[in-house]
């Protein structure tokens, strides 16, 4: 089991901008094992939950508390195996 850590789904060059599945940053190694479905759908659901709580704070996507977001996602029941 590995984490995802936000940062790899906020672009660095891009404000106000998240990235899920197969787009977020990694290595090549990494993303022989991200590319699957699991991964894409686990990554989609944290970037619709930050965009709702940038939208919600206007801090923009750079600005969302982390430990805030992954207490959100567990408490939807999503997988976080490293919290």
């Amino acid at each position: 089991n590995y984490g995802i850590p936000y940062r790899a789904l906020v672009p660095e060059k891009l404000s106000n901008v998240l990235v899920a599945g197969r787009c977020i940053s990694t290595d090549r190694h990494m993303q022989s094992s991200i590319r699957v479905m699991p991964c894409c759908y686990i990554t989609g659901q944290a970037v619709g939950v930050a965009a709702a709580m940038a939208a919600e704070g206007g801090l923009g996507t750079r600005g969302v508390a982390v430990g805030e977001l992954q207490r959100r996602l567990k408490g939807m029941g999503a997988y976080l195996p490293h919290c």
